[in-house]
């Protein structure tokens, strides 16, 4: 015969095939599991010749395309003449008819399958000696040798095993049956008997019973394995059932051999022969031990061993003397990560769960290379490189070697190059690395094309942080900072801190359709850092400035610094800005900027796609003078009634996806592609349209409306805005424009005409981010304007800082003496309220007094005082 093949997808049954051949001694034989391999094998060995003498096939419980498929070619004339036995649970009709049309097929139910050795034998009456084979490189699986049943395979006497069934006719046959062959036998007729028994007297072998009076095969199979005495034995299964599921559990339970009772004797006895010959094998395991720890002592590297828990078992002279113990009893029977890697270099704790060193002892995969601490004796760290491998005695898996070497030289040298190069608070890239690391990437953009964009960031009000909290507060915030940027930077992406609180970003691979959205997310990630100030948690903000790398840049140094340019505008827009640079070099990175932002405007002012936020503007003639007394309704707190109370009118954009781009993102956009004017009159339009709703309320509130000073400076949208509000119903007395400072107006001369005829309607304007810088001055005394609203950053800080006070002071004052009433922005807490109130400034808006609403879904009556 020219050998099996044997083709069965089930794990269980294909190792009841395999055991069944070894005991039949019927030579070489290859297995498949999977139909379509088994065809595509055939027909390439059809083509070379017929390899086999005899298919073992199992079929399916359902039948399959690729079954169906492998019967087809097994019915063709070139192999209609090779015997085949086809094994299945029950005969279908499918399977009826293909053995109609095939006469060399042999049918079995699983159900007999003790008869498969006289079956192969009738098919196959010559079986070669040979040695097994794989099929046809490696896509099929070399099957073992058959048991030889001669004196040389016979287990050395002196192999205990206890048999535990319920019938007492099993018990004695078997006994028998085992005493016959060399074993010393004991038996029992339940589990809590077994049990007892294996506890009491040592056994090399336990065959189990799967279905017992007092419970199952597998749960007594689970205790003994979890028992330390009786953790080793071999253990074997016997069942009168071939189930899948029961097999399984019992295997999971530590059964390492199922055996049946309706399988031939000889099959029973080469199976447990094979269970001795391993119990022999770890008997004789010792004596390698004491050779292997003879070979251990010689070796340069330290090296221990350790069990599947993780308990040291062996160490080596030179791990004694790396770990600076005199001698293993003080190791041995440990757990290693107690002893030896418990915490990493800073003295940190690590935990079990985290330390890839306890996931390989427990998983038993090997480990290589990893570089990390072990604490010797005297609790002093030791840099060391090492590498777990399993432990294996024969097929016994018995734990884990570890092998370990002393690199403290090593990382000296590597340190000192890290230093070279990192920054020593953040770990982040130090300036001139990332100078470095910008070069290249420009060489890359010349080569490849493409854009990458640096970031520039820059804390807002550090030196105030600093004097609030120390320089400690400080560099705190700048660590915190790096490393939550760090946690969003792609593969490719860098961060380096260039001095101070002065850090950059360099974003690799960027699209310039969504780059704002990209960078105004680090600004907004900022927020997620905090700081203490006048005993507050306070959320960090920063200005940053975005530059783009392209193949036109002229040199890295040229977009650091014009990051380093954009990111200064930012704060002189108001901090918390992010502003993009583009140059005199970057015509074809402009042109392609403007156009799509140009094409979203148009489509978000088609599509409505603008929202508005409220948030309030409380007088605080209004607001009690404790806190406990200023009443909160529906989460806002607007007083007690009598004056105005005024509520701004924020803008949100949704994009096409239907996220919320925010103002300091699309703002400087549409200013820069000239389309702040159309989204000024869409504003004003519908917030017209929204005031006319809530008539009955103007009296006691007004609606402040945010004006670009590129739409003040353009007549003909202004012309616009005047005929909006003339045809609305709304008194223009409701309606505050509130103008920036932070900005160069083009024409005084025509910003102030514009503003006039405004307020001969009947409009009031506030005079917004006062403090910012330019000109605030000169536009304080030369714009008409009612209110003036002092710059957030000054007002969050008053409370604690004195030159912050001294300075709001000095703002509200002047206002006064011009009869102007003043607003304080940012106002976080109860202690910024007193601080304006003491100023003698009028209103107050921040989160303290009312958090941001969409104005479609307010209810005025929720949280309008009572009059």
């Amino acid at each position: 015969m020219s050998g099996i093949l044997v083709v069965e997808r089930s794990a269980t049954l294909n190792h009841l095939l395999q055991r069944t051949l070894q005991a039949s001694q019927v030579g070489s034989w290859a297995e498949l599991t999977s139909y379509a391999d088994t065809l595509d094998h055939l027909q390439r060995a059809a083509d070379m010749g017929q390899p086999y003498g005899l298919i073992m096939l199992g079929a399916p419980a359902r039948s399959t395309r690729d079954f169906e498929d492998l019967l087809m070619f097994l019915r063709s004339p070139r192999q209609a003449k090779l015997p085949l036995l086809l094994l299945a649970h029950e005969k279908s009709a499918e399977i009826d008819g293909f053995i109609s049309a095939r006469p060399e097929t042999t049918f079995l139910l699983w159900a007999n399958f003790s008869r498969i050795p006289a079956i192969i034998r009738q098919l196959a009456p010559t079986p070669e000696p040979a040695p097994t084979e794989t099929a046809d490189k490696g896509s099929a699986m070399a099957g073992t040798p058959a048991f030889q049943p001669d004196s040389a395979h016979k287990p050395a006497n002196g192999v205990r095993v206890l048999f535990v069934d319920d019938s007492a006719s099993v018990r004695l046959a078997y006994r028998q049956l085992l005493d016959r062959n060399g074993y010393q036998t004991e038996t029992a007729g339940s589990i809590s008997e077994g049990y007892q028994k294996a506890i009491n007297s040592h056994f090399d072998l336990m065959v189990i019973d799967y279905f017992l009076p007092d419970g199952n095969g597998d749960e007594l199979c689970r205790k003994l394995r979890h028992n330390p005495a009786t953790a080793q034995a071999a253990i074997a299964i016997i069942t009168g059932t071939y189930r899948e599921d029961v097999i399984k559990r019992c295997l999971e339970a530590g059964a390492v051999e199922c055996t049946f009772k309706n399988e031939a004797k000889e099959l029973f006895l080469a199976r447990i022969n094979g269970l001795a010959r391993q119990v022999q094998m770890q008997k004789s395991s010792q004596s390698e031990k004491q050779r292997l720890e003879g070979i251990l002592g010689s070796v340069g590297d330290g090296v221990f061993g350790v069990d599947e828990q993780g308990r040291i078992s062996f160490v080596n002279p030179t791990a004694l003397r790396l770990l600076s113990h005199d001698d293993e009893s003080s190791l041995i029977g440990l757990p290693a990560h107690a002893v030896v890697h418990h915490s990493a270099g800073d003295g940190q704790p690590i935990e079990e769960q985290d330390s890839p060193l306890v996931r390989a002892y427990r998983s038993g995969e090997p480990l290589n290379n990893l570089e990390t601490v072990f604490w010797n004796h005297s609790r002093v760290a030791l840099p060391v490189e090492c590498s777990v491998l399993p432990l294996s005695v024969g097929a016994q898996r018995e734990g884990s070697v570890v092998v370990f070497r002393d690199i403290s030289e090593r990382k000296s040298a590597d340190r000192l190059r890290w230093e070279l190069i990192h920054d020593s608070l953040t770990g982040l890239y130090n300036a001139r690395h990332f100078s470095q690391i910008l070069t290249n990437e420009l060489l890359k953009r010349r080569e490849q094309g493409g854009y990458a964009a640096v970031l520039y960031v820059d804390i807002d009000r550090y030196t105030h942080i600093i004097d609030a909290g120390g320089v400690s507060a400080g560099d705190r915030l700048v660590a915190d900072i790096g490393e939550a940027y760090s946690k969003r930077l792609r593969e490719g992406d860098v961060m380096a801190r260039l001095e101070g609180d002065r850090m950059a970003l360099l974003l690799t691979g960027v699209a310039l359709d969504n780059l704002f959205t990209i960078a105004d997310g680090f600004r907004e990630l900022a927020h997620q850092c905090h700081y203490i100030a006048n005993r507050h948690k306070r959320n960090a903000t920063v200005s940053l400035g975005v530059a783009v790398l392209s193949r036109e840049t002229p040199s890295a140094e040229y977009a650091l610094e014009h990051a380093r340019v954009a990111c200064k505008t930012a704060k002189h827009r108001g901090r918390d800005q992010t502003q993009i640079y583009v140059g005199e070099h970057d015509v074809r990175v402009a042109r392609e900027l403007e156009a799509g932002w140009t094409s979203r405007f148009r489509e978000a002012l088609e599509q409505n796609r603008f929202e508005f936020d409220l948030q309030p503007i409380v007088p605080l003639a209004a607001l009690a003078q404790t806190e406990s007394a200023i009443e909160v309704r529906n989460g806002w707190r607007l007083g007690s009634g009598g004056p105005e109370i005024l509520f701004e009118i924020l803008i949100r954009m949704r994009d096409r996806r239907g996220d919320v781009v925010a103002p300091s993102v699309f703002v400087p956009l549409a200013e820069r592609v000239g389309m702040m004017p159309k989204i000024d009159l869409w504003v004003v339009q519908h917030a017209l349209k929204a005031m006319s709703g809530h008539e009955a309320l103007l009296g006691r509130i007004a609606f402040n409306i945010n004006l670009s000073n590129q739409t003040l400076a353009d007549p003909e949208s202004m012309a616009l805005v005047i005929n909006a509000i003339k045809a609305s119903s709304v008194p223009a007395r409701a309606l505050v424009f509130e103008i920036t400072e932070t900005s160069e107006m083009t024409s005084m001369h025509v910003v102030r005409k514009v503003m006039q005829q405004l307020r001969d309607l009947g409009c009031r304007f506030a005079l917004d981010d006062f403090g910012t810088g330019f000109s605030s001055f000169t536009h304080l005394r030369h714009l008409p304007v009612d209110f003036v609203k002092i710059e957030g950053s000054f007002v969050e800080g008053m409370a604690d800082n004195d030159l912050d006070h001294t300075m709001v002071a000095s703002i509200a004052g002047l206002a006064r003496s011009m009869k102007l009433a003043v607003i304080g922005e940012h106002v976080d807490s109860f202690a910024t309220l007193q601080a304006l109130r003491d100023c003698g400034v009028a209103y107050a808006q921040g989160n303290y007094l009312g958090e941001p609403r969409k104005l479609a879904e307010l209810d005025f009556a929720s949280v309008l005082p009572p009059i």
